[in-house]
């Protein structure tokens, strides 16, 4: 099962639009597999590229949310978002729409790409697991 699979089986929301990346999907609005973390960020950050572009840095939004998010570090474009007229969350609202995509908010926020990526890895092992009604080999 893909990650955009998966994030929208369990009701991911988009990070610009706020609404169900199934819904979105219906209604034909671009979205496509983006990076958590920017890879520009990461780079810069001296972060391998097999960590970076792994599926455990990659969720389902719009294309907006991927321009807004550009570049910057997470702590950064999570503030630029949040403020933006069509956005308009607080911290607990957006903590909240993160959640729904498996995303650690804390390491997020704190930009520890090291932190989010072993959270995250154990987040989306748990709903293969999930999916498929048993544990994985990897145990």
């Amino acid at each position: 099962m893909s990650t955009k699979l998966g994030a929208i089986h369990e009701g991911a929301k988009d990070f610009f639009w706020k609404a169900n990346i199934r819904d979105l999907e219906a209604d034909e609005v671009a979205l496509d597999i983006h990076h958590i973390f920017p890879r520009d960020w990461c780079e810069k950050q001296g972060i391998a590229s097999r960590l970076y572009d792994s599926i455990i840095n990659k969720t389902p939004i719009s294309y907006k949310a991927n321009r807004m998010i550009g570049g910057t570090a997470p702590s950064q474009y999570l503030g630029k978002l949040q403020a933006h007229e069509q956005v308009q969350l607080d911290d607990i609202e957006m903590n909240a729409l993160l959640a729904s995509h498996c995303i650690p908010v804390e390491a997020l926020r704190a930009d520890d790409f090291a932190a989010f990526y072993e959270l995250r890895q154990k987040e989306l092992l748990l709903l293969i697991e999930k999916t498929m009604g048993k544990q994985s080999a990897a145990e």
